[in-house]
């Protein structure tokens, strides 16, 4: 296990990171959105300007055909033809005005009078319509015509008598006032566009750069990291947002992997020691065997014996160290259905002869009529059990070692308890780490590899249980192992 570090933080390309995508999708919103309201600020401008232009025409036609019907039937000397009224250059002069433009035509579309501020030229009759529902609805009779002076708002009003047209007359707005105010404020508009996109621009690349620099200063402090230096530190401490959570959970990672290195550090320190010795042990009786064990049954005989109990040593060792390694992984188990209360018995039956070769009495108290079923592997939880027994057997010089099993609210409780010489406090917290030795000078009178006590440990924990100890210096040593029971709805292995 080892982590390699960039002697240099890699330089991702602008547009590939995440950075420039941030960037340009914040601005590419903002200014689609800068686009469309100074859009619909400039339509509605032109809307409300074109509307003004369309009521002083509406009002002047509107006036207009009042006259022409005051005129029609009114008149105490007799009525006037709409078209000789038509006709009347200074009745139509009486309409028209400053940029508005009046031209009447007969039924068969020939001019028959105009307003004078026409002077020689005639209002176009070929008309562009305008889409502007909301200001002239569905009406043919308005559109937009070109003139030599600028373009005009035109309303055609048609007058009958009865279905007959009797005269066409063409009211006319110029629009050139109106052209040269949304002239001006287009160009305010697309300055201010220009402004304000330049600004998004700014604003977006630091925001970008305020949101993502925490991450590169992250990714430059992973790429310092060693397995040889794990001490580098985000620590930030005063950043209340998801940023500060994540440098928080990346300090408390580091922290974990230089525990994590630092156990396997140790692990492959104390392994190595604990193999050593069996190893060179082993050489030199090979040695001794190869030089003298020929010519002296003693000497082969006394290297042989040697010789495996070294191996075996080095064996409970290795089977120990690959138990931990199997435990660490909890996906690798094969668990079902185990009468726990049934493991407790067979090991205190195959522990008897273990226990009577030392003097000791070993009782095994397990209620007969009460199931004790967990969910687990049944040699894991065997060992579990034959650690523990060995354990108290080989620390107990005298008395007896108790083994008792109890069910309690929804758990199993295995106690393991001895009259033997008791754990030193200070080496309690210790007991289950790998390799821990309460007593070295002691230890290495008694048969041990020092992984016991973890290998419980694990299995205890892959199982969801707890363990604790409680002991005193000659006063004997308690474990109490609890296991949650299998539930009815947990299915079993074999039953699937």
């Amino acid at each position: 296990m080892a982590i390699h570090s960039a002697t240099n933080t890699q330089q991702i390309p602008f547009f590939a990171s995440l950075r420039s995508r941030i960037t340009f999708a914040y601005a590419g919103v903002l200014a689609l959105l800068m686009i469309v309201f100074v859009g619909v600020i400039y339509g509605g401008a032109r809307s409300v300007l074109l509307a003004a232009a369309a009521d002083r025409v509406s009002g002047v036609s509107q006036e207009m055909l009042r006259e022409l019907q005051a005129l029609n039937s009114s008149n105490p000397f007799g009525a006037v033809p709409v078209r000789t009224s038509l006709a009347n250059q200074d009745f139509l002069n009486g309409f028209s005005g400053t940029g508005l433009y009046i031209e009447a035509f007969n039924q068969y579309g020939k001019p028959i009078g105009k307003s004078a501020n026409l002077g020689t030229g005639d209002l176009p009759t070929q008309l562009t319509k305008l889409n502007q529902p909301r200001i002239f609805g569905a009406n043919e009779d308005w559109g937009v015509a070109p003139m030599d002076s600028g373009r005009v708002l035109v309303n055609k009003l048609t007058l009958r008598s009865g279905s007959a047209v009797e005269a066409t007359v063409y009211i006319a707005e110029s629009l050139s006032s109106t052209d040269v105010i949304l002239k001006s404020f287009r160009g305010f508009l697309v300055l201010g566009l220009i402004v304000a996109l330049v600004f998004i621009a700014l604003a977006s690349t630091s925001l970008a750069r305020a949101a993502l620099g925490p991450i590169d200063a992250i990714a430059r402090a992973a790429q310092e990291i060693s397995g040889e230096d794990m001490a580098k530190r985000l620590n930030w401490k005063g950043r209340p947002d998801e940023l500060g959570a994540l440098a928080q959970t990346f300090d408390a990672m580091l922290e974990r992997l230089e525990s994590a290195f630092a156990r396997e550090r140790r692990f492959i320190a104390d392994a190595s020691h604990e193999l050593k010795t069996p190893l060179t042990v082993i050489n030199a009786n090979s040695q001794m065997l190869a030089r003298w064990g020929a010519r002296n049954p003693d000497i082969m005989a006394e290297a042989l014996k040697t010789i495996e109990m070294e191996s075996a040593t080095m064996a409970r060792v290795i089977n120990a160290m690959l138990t931990l390694a199997k435990t660490d992984d909890p996906k690798a188990l094969a668990l079902e259905r185990v009468d726990f209360s049934q493991v407790v018995r067979e090991v205190g039956i195959a522990m008897q002869p273990n226990a009577h070769a030392k003097g000791l009495s070993l009782r095994v108290e397990v209620d007969e009529d009460a199931e004790a079923n967990v969910h687990g592997e049944p040699s894991l939880l065997r060992q579990l059990v034959q650690n523990l027994t060995e354990n108290a057997i080989k620390f107990t010089p005298s008395g007896a070692v108790t083994l008792a099993v109890h069910r309690d609210d929804g758990q199993v409780e295995l106690l393991v308890k001895d009259t033997g010489t008791g754990i030193p406090g200070d080496a309690l917290p210790h007991i289950f780490e790998r390799f821990y030795r309460a007593d070295p000078a002691r230890s290495r009178n008694v048969d041990g590899t020092g992984l016991g006590l973890a290998v419980v440990n694990n299995i205890v924990r892959v199982h969801g249980g707890k363990i604790a100890v409680a002991s005193e210096p000659g006063g004997g040593t308690t474990f109490t192992v609890d296991l949650p029971l299998e539930r009815p709805s947990q299915p079993s292995p074999k039953a699937a």
